[in-house]
Protein backbone atom coordinates (compact mmCIF):
# COMPACT_ATOMS: atom_id res chain seq x y z
CA UNK A 1 0.00 0.00 0.00
CA UNK A 2 1.11 3.60 -0.65
CA UNK A 3 -0.47 7.20 0.96
CA UNK A 4 -1.17 9.50 -1.63
CA UNK A 5 -1.58 13.35 -0.30
CA UNK A 6 -3.51 15.38 -2.40
CA UNK A 7 -6.60 14.51 -5.32
CA UNK A 8 -5.82 16.87 -8.07
CA UNK A 9 -5.35 15.60 -11.98
CA UNK A 10 -2.57 14.28 -11.15
CA UNK A 11 -3.05 12.79 -7.91
CA UNK A 12 -6.52 10.96 -8.87
CA UNK A 13 -4.46 9.52 -12.23
CA UNK A 14 -1.83 7.86 -9.95
CA UNK A 15 -4.17 6.95 -7.51
CA UNK A 16 -6.38 5.21 -10.62
CA UNK A 17 -3.10 3.47 -12.06
CA UNK A 18 -1.92 1.97 -9.34
CA UNK A 19 -4.81 0.55 -8.35
CA UNK A 20 -5.06 -1.34 -12.01
CA UNK A 21 -1.61 -2.29 -11.31
CA UNK A 22 -2.38 -4.13 -8.27
CA UNK A 23 -1.38 -1.44 -5.41
CA UNK A 24 -3.43 -0.77 -2.58
CA UNK A 25 -3.73 3.29 -2.12
CA UNK A 26 -4.87 5.64 0.48
CA UNK A 27 -5.83 8.75 -0.90
CA UNK A 28 -6.03 11.76 1.44
CA UNK A 29 -7.97 15.27 0.68
CA UNK A 30 -8.15 17.92 2.86
CA UNK A 31 -11.34 19.05 1.38
CA UNK A 32 -14.32 17.41 0.41
CA UNK A 33 -13.73 14.93 -2.50
CA UNK A 34 -17.13 15.37 -4.93
CA UNK A 35 -17.83 16.38 -8.16
CA UNK A 36 -17.80 19.59 -8.58
CA UNK A 37 -20.70 21.44 -9.82
CA UNK A 38 -18.49 25.02 -9.96
CA UNK A 39 -17.05 25.40 -13.41
CA UNK A 40 -13.37 26.58 -13.41
CA UNK A 41 -13.15 27.44 -16.93
CA UNK A 42 -9.61 26.46 -18.04
CA UNK A 43 -8.89 24.00 -20.97
CA UNK A 44 -5.76 21.65 -20.47
CA UNK A 45 -4.01 21.11 -23.49
CA UNK A 46 -3.51 16.98 -23.77
CA UNK A 47 -0.13 15.78 -25.13
CA UNK A 48 -0.33 12.70 -27.91
CA UNK A 49 1.95 11.40 -25.20
CA UNK A 50 -0.88 11.65 -22.48
CA UNK A 51 -3.76 10.63 -24.63
CA UNK A 52 -1.79 7.13 -25.09
CA UNK A 53 -1.81 7.10 -21.25
CA UNK A 54 -5.39 8.25 -20.61
CA UNK A 55 -6.13 5.07 -22.66
CA UNK A 56 -3.69 2.95 -20.99
CA UNK A 57 -5.73 3.88 -17.70
CA UNK A 58 -9.26 3.61 -19.54
CA UNK A 59 -10.21 6.66 -18.80
CA UNK A 60 -10.08 8.18 -22.96
CA UNK A 61 -13.39 7.09 -23.25
CA UNK A 62 -15.14 8.86 -21.23
CA UNK A 63 -13.37 11.92 -22.99
CA UNK A 64 -13.61 11.73 -26.63
CA UNK A 65 -16.47 13.09 -27.04
CA UNK A 66 -15.75 16.80 -25.00
CA UNK A 67 -12.34 16.34 -26.57
CA UNK A 68 -10.87 18.64 -29.90
CA UNK A 69 -8.31 17.84 -32.16
CA UNK A 70 -4.87 19.39 -32.49
CA UNK A 71 -3.83 19.12 -35.69
CA UNK A 72 -1.89 22.62 -36.71
CA UNK A 73 0.23 24.73 -34.47
CA UNK A 74 0.92 27.69 -35.92
CA UNK A 75 3.35 29.89 -34.09
CA UNK A 76 4.61 33.46 -34.66
CA UNK A 77 5.50 37.21 -33.02
CA UNK A 78 3.54 40.18 -33.53
CA UNK A 79 4.47 42.14 -36.21
CA UNK A 80 6.99 39.82 -38.00
CA UNK A 81 6.40 37.83 -41.35
CA UNK A 82 7.80 34.60 -39.93
CA UNK A 83 5.44 31.83 -38.73
CA UNK A 84 6.25 28.29 -37.73
CA UNK A 85 3.70 25.91 -39.03
CA UNK A 86 3.28 22.31 -37.55
CA UNK A 87 0.99 20.05 -39.21
CA UNK A 88 0.43 16.44 -38.01
CA UNK A 89 0.41 14.71 -40.78
CA UNK A 90 4.01 15.13 -40.84
CA UNK A 91 4.65 12.85 -38.51
CA UNK A 92 1.72 10.85 -39.35
CA UNK A 93 -1.96 10.58 -38.64
CA UNK A 94 -2.99 11.06 -35.30
CA UNK A 95 -3.19 13.97 -33.94
CA UNK A 96 -0.53 16.67 -31.72
CA UNK A 97 -2.69 16.55 -29.32
CA UNK A 98 -6.12 17.35 -27.74
CA UNK A 99 -7.81 20.66 -26.00
CA UNK A 100 -10.41 19.85 -23.04
CA UNK A 101 -11.90 21.55 -20.69
CA UNK A 102 -10.95 21.34 -17.24
CA UNK A 103 -14.08 19.97 -15.69
CA UNK A 104 -14.36 17.45 -18.25
CA UNK A 105 -10.99 16.05 -17.31
CA UNK A 106 -11.41 16.36 -13.29
CA UNK A 107 -15.24 14.72 -13.78
CA UNK A 108 -13.74 11.63 -15.60
CA UNK A 109 -11.48 10.74 -12.80
CA UNK A 110 -13.53 11.82 -10.42
CA UNK A 111 -15.63 8.44 -11.74
CA UNK A 112 -12.71 6.77 -12.24
CA UNK A 113 -11.41 7.03 -8.49
CA UNK A 114 -14.99 5.85 -7.74
CA UNK A 115 -14.68 2.93 -9.83
CA UNK A 116 -11.45 1.77 -8.67
CA UNK A 117 -11.32 -1.72 -6.18
CA UNK A 118 -8.14 -0.49 -4.43
CA UNK A 119 -8.38 2.96 -3.75
CA UNK A 120 -9.63 4.36 -0.39
CA UNK A 121 -10.71 7.86 -0.43
CA UNK A 122 -10.47 10.06 3.21
CA UNK A 123 -11.41 13.35 2.45
CA UNK A 124 -12.17 16.28 5.10
CA UNK A 125 -8.77 15.30 6.23
CA UNK A 126 -6.88 17.29 8.49
CA UNK A 127 -3.05 16.32 8.24
CA UNK A 128 -1.05 17.08 11.33
CA UNK A 129 2.35 15.22 10.88
CA UNK A 130 4.30 13.39 8.69
CA UNK A 131 7.11 11.41 9.87
CA UNK A 132 8.99 8.44 7.65
CA UNK A 133 6.18 6.30 6.21
CA UNK A 134 3.66 7.78 8.62
CA UNK A 135 0.79 10.50 8.06
CA UNK A 136 -0.66 11.80 11.77
CA UNK A 137 -3.94 13.27 11.20
CA UNK A 138 -6.88 14.29 13.14
CA UNK A 139 -9.83 12.14 11.88
CA UNK A 140 -7.89 8.84 11.30
CA UNK A 141 -4.75 8.71 14.13
CA UNK A 142 -1.53 7.45 12.15
CA UNK A 143 -1.75 6.15 9.22
CA UNK A 144 0.95 3.93 7.86
CA UNK A 145 2.63 2.81 4.79
CA UNK A 146 6.13 2.22 2.86
CA UNK A 147 5.50 5.22 0.84
CA UNK A 148 4.10 8.40 0.93
CA UNK A 149 3.21 10.79 -2.15
CA UNK A 150 3.07 14.14 -2.42
CA UNK A 151 0.67 15.42 -4.72
CA UNK A 152 -0.34 18.09 -3.56
CA UNK A 153 0.24 21.12 -5.46
CA UNK A 154 2.40 24.12 -5.41
CA UNK A 155 1.86 24.68 -1.56
CA UNK A 156 2.93 21.04 -1.08
CA UNK A 157 2.09 20.49 2.51
CA UNK A 158 3.86 17.07 2.45
CA UNK A 159 6.88 19.31 0.52
CA UNK A 160 7.09 21.15 3.88
CA UNK A 161 6.90 18.58 6.44
CA UNK A 162 10.23 16.58 5.02
CA UNK A 163 12.08 20.09 4.37
CA UNK A 164 12.46 20.14 0.86
CA UNK A 165 13.34 23.19 -0.41
CA UNK A 166 11.63 24.87 -3.01
CA UNK A 167 12.19 28.61 -5.12
CA UNK A 168 9.28 30.75 -6.30
CA UNK A 169 9.42 32.15 -9.02
CA UNK A 170 6.99 35.19 -9.97
CA UNK A 171 6.58 36.76 -13.13
CA UNK A 172 4.69 40.01 -12.22
CA UNK A 173 1.77 38.33 -14.93
CA UNK A 174 -1.12 36.41 -14.57
CA UNK A 175 -3.29 34.98 -17.36
CA UNK A 176 -6.83 35.33 -18.66
CA UNK A 177 -8.90 32.76 -19.49
CA UNK A 178 -11.75 32.85 -21.32
CA UNK A 179 -14.02 31.09 -24.34
CA UNK A 180 -15.02 33.12 -26.77
CA UNK A 181 -17.54 32.08 -30.57
CA UNK A 182 -16.38 33.16 -33.34
CA UNK A 183 -17.20 33.43 -37.38
CA UNK A 184 -14.96 31.49 -39.14
CA UNK A 185 -14.31 27.65 -38.33
CA UNK A 186 -10.24 26.91 -36.23
CA UNK A 187 -9.82 24.44 -38.73
CA UNK A 188 -7.92 22.17 -35.55
CA UNK A 189 -5.43 24.88 -34.70
CA UNK A 190 -3.72 25.71 -31.82
CA UNK A 191 -2.28 29.58 -32.06
CA UNK A 192 0.57 31.20 -30.24
CA UNK A 193 1.15 34.58 -30.85
CA UNK A 194 4.43 36.76 -29.06
CA UNK A 195 4.23 39.80 -27.82
CA UNK A 196 6.57 42.02 -25.45
CA UNK A 197 3.47 42.22 -22.87
CA UNK A 198 3.09 38.47 -22.88
CA UNK A 199 2.23 35.54 -24.85
CA UNK A 200 -1.07 35.03 -25.97
CA UNK A 201 -2.59 31.56 -27.12
CA UNK A 202 -5.51 30.65 -28.72
CA UNK A 203 -6.63 26.79 -28.40
CA UNK A 204 -9.70 24.81 -30.69
CA UNK A 205 -12.26 23.81 -28.91
CA UNK A 206 -15.45 21.71 -29.97
CA UNK A 207 -18.47 23.95 -31.30
CA UNK A 208 -20.98 24.77 -28.91
CA UNK A 209 -24.55 22.77 -28.79
CA UNK A 210 -25.99 26.09 -30.97
CA UNK A 211 -23.41 25.14 -33.41
CA UNK A 212 -21.12 27.79 -32.92
CA UNK A 213 -17.45 27.93 -33.77
CA UNK A 214 -15.54 27.85 -30.11
CA UNK A 215 -11.88 28.38 -29.09
CA UNK A 216 -10.43 29.39 -25.69
CA UNK A 217 -8.11 32.21 -25.28
CA UNK A 218 -5.36 32.00 -22.09
CA UNK A 219 -3.98 35.32 -22.57
CA UNK A 220 -0.93 36.63 -20.68
CA UNK A 221 -0.21 39.95 -19.35
CA UNK A 222 1.19 42.66 -16.29
CA UNK A 223 -0.50 41.81 -13.54
CA UNK A 224 -2.33 44.76 -13.26
CA UNK A 225 -4.14 44.62 -17.15
CA UNK A 226 -8.06 45.25 -16.27
CA UNK A 227 -9.51 42.38 -18.09
CA UNK A 228 -12.02 42.08 -14.84
CA UNK A 229 -13.38 45.41 -15.14
CA UNK A 230 -12.74 46.27 -19.06
CA UNK A 231 -15.93 46.35 -20.55
CA UNK A 232 -16.90 42.98 -23.03
CA UNK A 233 -17.20 45.07 -26.01
CA UNK A 234 -13.70 46.21 -25.66
CA UNK A 235 -12.15 42.89 -24.59
CA UNK A 236 -13.89 41.71 -27.58
CA UNK A 237 -11.88 44.77 -29.72
CA UNK A 238 -8.62 44.19 -28.25
CA UNK A 239 -8.82 40.25 -28.82
CA UNK A 240 -9.48 40.77 -32.56
CA UNK A 241 -6.94 43.38 -33.01
CA UNK A 242 -4.08 40.57 -31.81
CA UNK A 243 -6.00 37.61 -33.35
CA UNK A 244 -8.07 39.02 -36.53
CA UNK A 245 -7.84 35.61 -38.55
CA UNK A 246 -11.49 34.28 -36.95
CA UNK A 247 -13.63 37.53 -37.87
CA UNK A 248 -15.84 38.84 -35.51
CA UNK A 249 -15.48 36.90 -32.19
CA UNK A 250 -18.05 37.12 -29.13
CA UNK A 251 -17.16 36.44 -25.51
CA UNK A 252 -19.73 33.77 -24.02
CA UNK A 253 -18.00 32.46 -20.65
CA UNK A 254 -16.91 34.01 -17.50
CA UNK A 255 -13.48 35.71 -17.47
CA UNK A 256 -11.29 33.93 -14.84
CA UNK A 257 -7.85 35.36 -13.97
CA UNK A 258 -4.69 33.09 -12.76
CA UNK A 259 -1.56 34.65 -11.30
CA UNK A 260 1.69 33.46 -13.48
CA UNK A 261 4.49 31.80 -11.45
CA UNK A 262 6.65 28.88 -11.79
CA UNK A 263 8.42 26.39 -8.95
CA UNK A 264 11.49 24.46 -8.86
CA UNK A 265 12.60 22.26 -5.61
CA UNK A 266 16.19 20.99 -4.62
CA UNK A 267 15.04 17.48 -4.83
CA UNK A 268 12.12 15.28 -5.66
CA UNK A 269 12.93 12.45 -2.73
CA UNK A 270 13.11 12.09 1.10
CA UNK A 271 13.04 9.35 3.43
CA UNK A 272 9.94 7.17 2.17
CA UNK A 273 8.69 10.21 0.78
CA UNK A 274 8.66 11.54 -3.14
CA UNK A 275 7.10 14.31 -4.64
CA UNK A 276 4.84 14.26 -8.10
CA UNK A 277 3.23 16.95 -10.10
CA UNK A 278 2.97 20.48 -9.27
CA UNK A 279 4.50 19.71 -5.84
CA UNK A 280 7.94 19.09 -7.62
CA UNK A 281 7.60 21.71 -10.62
CA UNK A 282 4.87 24.08 -11.55
CA UNK A 283 6.02 25.49 -15.41
CA UNK A 284 4.81 29.19 -16.86
CA UNK A 285 1.81 28.32 -19.05
CA UNK A 286 3.47 28.81 -22.31
CA UNK A 287 4.20 25.67 -23.72
CA UNK A 288 0.97 24.16 -21.84
CA UNK A 289 2.73 21.30 -20.42
CA UNK A 290 2.22 21.32 -17.00
CA UNK A 291 -0.21 18.77 -16.26
CA UNK A 292 1.55 16.66 -19.13
CA UNK A 293 4.88 16.48 -17.13
CA UNK A 294 2.96 15.47 -13.85
CA UNK A 295 1.33 12.59 -15.81
CA UNK A 296 5.22 11.63 -16.79
CA UNK A 297 5.46 11.69 -13.46
CA UNK A 298 3.24 9.43 -12.50
CA UNK A 299 3.84 6.91 -15.58
CA UNK A 300 7.19 6.49 -13.86
CA UNK A 301 6.69 6.22 -9.99
CA UNK A 302 4.08 3.46 -11.04
CA UNK A 303 6.16 1.35 -13.61
CA UNK A 304 8.80 1.27 -10.79
CA UNK A 305 6.17 0.69 -7.81
CA UNK A 306 4.67 -2.27 -9.74
CA UNK A 307 8.33 -3.61 -10.65
CA UNK A 308 9.30 -3.57 -6.76
CA UNK A 309 5.94 -4.81 -6.06
CA UNK A 310 6.37 -7.77 -8.69
CA UNK A 311 9.59 -8.08 -7.16
CA UNK A 312 8.52 -8.53 -3.69
CA UNK A 313 11.02 -5.79 -2.59
CA UNK A 314 9.87 -2.57 -0.38
CA UNK A 315 8.03 0.09 -2.17
CA UNK A 316 9.84 3.39 -0.15
CA UNK A 317 13.45 1.53 -0.11
CA UNK A 318 15.73 4.57 -0.51
CA UNK A 319 17.45 2.94 -4.04
CA UNK A 320 13.65 3.44 -5.41
CA UNK A 321 13.07 6.48 -5.10
CA UNK A 322 16.70 7.33 -6.24
CA UNK A 323 15.80 5.88 -9.51
CA UNK A 324 12.73 7.73 -10.04
CA UNK A 325 14.53 10.61 -8.92
CA UNK A 326 17.74 10.19 -11.72
CA UNK A 327 14.21 9.41 -14.22
CA UNK A 328 12.64 12.54 -13.98
CA UNK A 329 15.40 15.01 -13.69
CA UNK A 330 15.98 15.88 -16.90
CA UNK A 331 12.37 16.04 -17.64
CA UNK A 332 11.75 18.59 -14.74
CA UNK A 333 14.65 20.73 -15.91
CA UNK A 334 14.85 20.80 -19.21
CA UNK A 335 11.16 22.08 -19.39
CA UNK A 336 11.62 24.67 -16.61
CA UNK A 337 14.37 26.60 -18.15
CA UNK A 338 12.92 25.71 -22.02
CA UNK A 339 9.93 27.75 -21.08
CA UNK A 340 11.48 30.40 -18.58
CA UNK A 341 13.93 30.92 -21.65
CA UNK A 342 10.85 31.31 -24.02
CA UNK A 343 9.17 34.08 -21.47
CA UNK A 344 12.40 35.80 -21.08
CA UNK A 345 13.11 35.75 -24.80
CA UNK A 346 9.97 36.89 -26.39
CA UNK A 347 9.42 39.25 -23.19
CA UNK A 348 12.40 41.39 -25.44
CA UNK A 349 11.69 44.82 -27.01
CA UNK A 350 15.90 44.95 -27.80
CA UNK A 351 15.91 44.92 -31.90
CA UNK A 352 18.85 42.73 -31.87
CA UNK A 353 17.27 39.99 -29.53
CA UNK A 354 14.11 40.54 -32.12
CA UNK A 355 16.19 39.22 -34.71
CA UNK A 356 17.35 36.14 -33.01
CA UNK A 357 13.71 35.08 -32.29
CA UNK A 358 12.54 35.69 -36.23
CA UNK A 359 15.70 33.64 -37.58
CA UNK A 360 15.16 30.81 -35.25
CA UNK A 361 11.49 30.82 -36.17
CA UNK A 362 12.61 30.47 -39.62
CA UNK A 363 15.39 28.25 -39.24
CA UNK A 364 13.29 25.73 -37.34
CA UNK A 365 10.76 26.19 -40.19
CA UNK A 366 13.32 25.55 -43.01
CA UNK A 367 14.92 22.21 -41.35
CA UNK A 368 13.14 19.35 -41.40
CA UNK A 369 14.49 17.00 -38.75
CA UNK A 370 14.69 20.05 -36.49
CA UNK A 371 11.01 20.83 -36.82
CA UNK A 372 10.17 17.22 -36.20
CA UNK A 373 12.28 17.00 -33.33
CA UNK A 374 10.30 20.12 -31.15
CA UNK A 375 7.06 18.77 -32.89
CA UNK A 376 7.67 15.33 -31.02
CA UNK A 377 8.57 17.01 -27.91
CA UNK A 378 5.52 19.12 -28.23
CA UNK A 379 3.40 16.11 -28.66
CA UNK A 380 5.02 13.76 -25.53
CA UNK A 381 6.53 11.26 -28.02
Amino acid sequence: MVILVGAGLVGTMLAIHLSQLGIRVQLLERNQYQKSTVRDGRTIAVTLGSKRFLEQCGLWEALESTAQRINHIRVFEKGSAWTLDYDHQDLGVEPMGYIIEFDCLRDALYEGVKKAALIEVLDNCTLQRLTPGEVHTKEHGVLKAPLIIGADGRNSWVRGQVNIKSRLKEYGHKALVAHFVHEKPHQATAWEVFQPSGPFAILPMTDTVEGYHQSGVVWCGPKDTPWETLPTEELEQRLMEIFPFYGKVTLNSTRWTFPITALTVDKVMASRTILVGDAAHALHPIAGQGVNLGWRDVADIAQLLVDAKDLGTDLGAEHLLKQYERRRKLDHKGLYFFTDGLTRLYGSDNTLVSFVRQTGIAVIGKIPPLKKFFMKKAMGV
